[in-house]
């Protein structure tokens, strides 16, 4: 049995889950987390049907937070079998949050691990001020930047040995970077 509120829900296996529609036509942002021995992934859906595209593959019980797309209508969760000999027995959670949950992208140089979303939105000084997101991956990674106002997101994948570049952010928004290894990531 799942315990389910109306923005939140768990589970056991996967399925499909219809997110509520009353999202201004923006994307939403959901927190995810999965077990310590059990593994999920998550993919956006349209009309009841998984895209195809992953949003995100829970790493032991660590929260995550990602950018559900403005024309999606929900998600679908697939579990993933644990090969470690673990049992896996455990559930999936997730649960619709808000702007203020995310950490503000700024000048100043963060880092971290696995998948992130910062949020930007940082008063402009001038109509064409226009900040640059500057990243750098250890290894591979990408990086995805959703307008806040709902229209299609821009995604860097990046691939080769040790990837860094820039990425301008003309509006506000919310950024992901997902790596298996390290990044940094700051604002000039």
């Amino acid at each position: 049995m799942s315990v389910e509120g109306p923005e939140s829900w768990s589970g056991w296996a996967g399925r499909t889950v219809e997110v509520p529609a009353d999202r201004a036509g923006g994307p939403t942002l959901l927190e995810v987390r999965g077990g310590l021995t059990s593994r999920f992934r998550f993919y956006p859906a349209t009309g009841g049907r998984s895209t195809g595209d992953t949003l995100v593959t829970t790493v032991r019980g660590r929260r995550m937070r990602v950018v559900l797309p403005a024309d999606s209508s929900g998600f679908t969760v697939e579990r993933i079998a644990v090969s470690d000999g673990a049992s896996g027995f455990q559930r999936w959670h997730a649960r619709i949050v808000g702007a203020e949950a995310l950490p503000a992208l700024t000048s100043k140089e963060r880092e971290g691990k696995f998948t992130e979303t910062f949020g930007y939105f940082q008063p402009k000084r001038y109509y064409e001020d226009t900040r640059v997101l500057r990243y750098e991956f250890e290894s591979q990674g990408s990086v995805t930047y959703h307008l806040a106002t709902g229209s299609r997101p821009v995604e860097i994948p990046s691939y080769p040995p040790r990837p860094k570049g820039t990425l301008p952010l003309p509006h506000h928004g919310y950024v992901t970077l997902s790596s298996p290894d390290k990044w940094r990531v700051s604002l000039v």
